[in-house]
């Protein structure tokens, strides 16, 4: 009996020790404040993932893999693949645009709805030195417009414009291959 009074007084000291009271802060509405305004600092950190990385390598026109490892495909943006086998007309140029861009250097990304895609990539708006990628990709002719929403609709009509006048002075890929390249 003496042994069965230890243990449950040792047991509910044990408890009394951990017991932590689950009752709300009262300034759990400005952590939450804080918390939403920090989306957007300059921590370097975003509810998605960095807001700033070093581009490791350029994998192709419309994606690169940061230092941490983490792989970043551009929004609103299709490049021709280069791939072994799928080898499209203008891909080179367009993963050469991109890597003369972006190789080596720090970029800030800028998320948007969705985080990541079906592949576990980071999807961003991607900022070289004040100069964002994707649209200089569209207006250089290295690319098309890729909207897969919810993810671009607030930049498409803008997009679309950038992809046109590229269209029309014949830019990259719309100079030499085909009339419909994406």
């Amino acid at each position: 009996m003496l042994r069965v009074f230890a243990v449950t007084a040792s047991l509910s000291m044990t408890a009394c020790i951990f017991y932590q009271p689950i009752v709300a802060d009262e300034d759990e509405g400005a952590d939450e404040a804080e918390t939403e305004d920090s989306e957007d600092d300059t921590t370097g950190y975003h509810p998605c993932g960095p807001t700033q990385g070093v581009v490791d390598f350029v994998l192709d026109g419309d994606t690169v893999q940061l230092t941490t490892g983490e792989r970043v495909r551009y929004i609103l943006v299709d490049t021709p693949e280069t791939s072994p086998d799928n080898n499209e007309c203008w891909g080179e140029q367009a993963t050469n645009f991109n890597w003369e861009m972006v190789a080596k250097q720090t970029v800030t990304l800028e998320y948007d709805a969705e985080c990541k895609d079906i592949y576990g990539r980071l999807l961003a708006y991607v900022s070289v030195d004040g100069v964002e990628v994707n649209r200089a990709l569209l207006e250089n002719g290295h690319a098309c417009v890729l909207h897969i929403p919810p993810n671009g609709s607030a930049r498409l009509s803008e997009y679309l414009g950038l992809e046109a006048q590229a269209q029309e002075a014949g830019a990259g890929l719309w100079s030499g291959c085909g009339s419909a390249p994406c």
